[in-house]
C-alpha cells in the first residue's frame, strides 16, 4: 500500500527491512496521524504494509503484527489477540503512545477518570483512551504472553509498566517535516491552546486564566481538517506561545510539546514527571496554572527570552529528535527479534 508523498531518504539509506507487516493504524477524518507517517517510513525501508482497520489479522498478511498507539483502538484485533492460541498468532509488536498512570515513584496519584471516561469503560467503547483501560489492555496482553516486543513513548510509561512486571522499551514519538516548521510569520496570536477541550479540567484550567486576565486562543478537533497539515502549522506560527495542559497532573504530552517547538512557538507547560530529552528553561519554559498568568506576561514582554528558549525547542526537536529515528530503533528491534536479514 502506497501511503503518500513524504519521503524519508536518511532512513531508507541506512536501512533495509524485507517483511510483511500487517499494521494497526488509527485514522481520523481530518487529516494523517503518526500511524500513516510511520506506515510510509516502514514501506521505503522495504517493508510490505497492510492496514488492519476493521477485521483481525489473518495469515497472509504477514508475520509481524504491529500495532500503533494504542492496542484498545482495534477491539477485533484485540480479541483474536486474547482469545486464539499463541502459536497461531504473529510476533506481535506495540507502540504504545497513549496515557498510562504515573509511575509509583512519581509521587502522583491515579486521577479519577472523568464522566465521559467512566461512561467509555461501562460502554467497553472501542474510543476509550483513559489510563484505567490502557494499562488494562497492556496488562491482559502480557499476561498471556502475546508480545514479542513493547515499545513506551515516554520514560514515565516505561517505569510505570516496569513495576508492574512488563517489559517495555523507550521509542519516543519523534519530529517528522509534517509537525510543522518556522514559517517566520507575525505572531499575532499571544497564547495559543491547542487540543482536545472535551476535558473538564482543560476547560476548569483555561477559564481560571482567563479569571486572572491571561486571553487564551483556544482551537481544535480532531475531525477538523482546520488543525492539521499547513493551516495548523500556519495557526501556531502566529503564536508566540502555546500552552501545555494536561489531562491530568504530571502527564507527559510529547507530541503536543513537538508540535509547539517544530513551529518555533514558546512552548508553556504544566510541570511533567521526567520530561526528558526536553529540559525546563532550555527547551520549554515549566509553570504551575497559579504561576502561569506571571509567566506568560513575563516572555511575552521580553521576547528575546522567548526568542532564545522557542529557538532552543527548534533545535532540539528538527534536529535530534526524530521520528525516522525513532522508525529505524523499532525497524532494527523488530529485525533482531524475527532473525530476518537486513542491512
Amino acid at each position: 500500500m502506497n501511503f503518500g508523498e513524504i519521503k524519508w531518504p536518511g532512513l531508507a539509506d541506512r536501512l533495509t527491512l524485507q517483511l510483511e507487516i500487517a499494521a494497526c493504524i488509527r485514522t481520523v477524518p481530518g487529516g494523517q496521524t503518526e500511524g500513516v507517517r510511520i506506515a510510509r517510513a516502514l514501506e521505503q525501508i522495504g517493508c510490505s504494509v497492510t492496514l488492519l482497520t476493521e477485521r483481525p489479522w489473518r495469515p497472509g498478511d504477514g508475520a509481524v503484527l504491529l500495532i500503533l498507539g494504542n492496542a484498545q483502538w482495534y477491539p477485533k484485533v484485540l480479541r483474536q489477540l486474547l482469545a486464539e492460541p499463541r502459536e497461531r498468532l504473529p510476533f506481535l509488536v506495540i507502540w504504545h503512545w497513549e496515557p498510562l498512570p504515573p509511575p509509583d515513584a512519581s509521587g502522583l496519584g491515579w486521577p479519577w477518570p472523568t464522566l465521559r471516561e467512566l461512561g467509555k469503560i461501562i460502554l467497553r467503547d472501542r474510543r476509550a483512551n483513559d489510563i484505567y483501560t490502557n494499562y488494562w489492555v497492556l496488562k491482559r496482553l502480557s499476561r498471556r504472553g502475546v508480545i514479542g516486543l513493547l515499545a513506551a513513548s515516554t520514560p514515565g510509561r516505561v517505569e510505570f509498566l516496569a513495576e508492574r512486571n512488563i517489559t517495555a522499551r523507550y521509542l519516543p514519538l519523534g519530529y517528522s517535516p509534517d509537525h510543522g516548521y518556522d514559517m517566520k510569520l507575525r505572531r499575532d496570536i499571544d497564547v495559543l491552546f491547542l487540543g482536545d477541550m472535551r476535558s473538564w479540567r482543560r476547560r476548569r484550567l483555561i477559564s481560571r486564566l482567563r479569571r486572572r486576565g491571561t486571553e487564551v486562543h483556544v482551537a481544535g478537533d480532531w475531525a477538523d481538517p482546520a488543525y492539521w497539515g499547513e493551516r495548523r502549522t500556519e495557526l501556531i506560527n502566529r503564536s508566540k506561545i502555546y500552552l501545555n495542559l494536561q489531562r491530568f497532573p504530571g502527564e507527559y504530552s510529547g507530541l503536543r510539546l513537538i508540535l509547539g517547538m517544530a513551529n518555533r512557538a514558546l512552548v508553556v507547560s504544566e510541570p511533567m514527571y521526567r520530561p526528558g530529552p526536553f529540559v525546563p528553561g532550555v527547551h520549554f519554559v515549566s509553570a504551575t496554572v497559579e504561576e502561569m498568568p506571571r509567566v506568560i506576561e513575563h516572555y511575552l514582554k521580553n521576547e528575546a527570552e522567548r526568542e532564545r528558549i522557542a529557538t532552543e525547542g527548534h533545535r532540539l526537536v528538527t534536529g535530534q529528535l526524530l521520528l525516522e529515528d525513532s522508525i529505524g530503533k523499532l525497524a532494527m528491534w523488530i529485525q533482531q527479534a524475527v532473525g530476518r536479514p537486513g542491512s
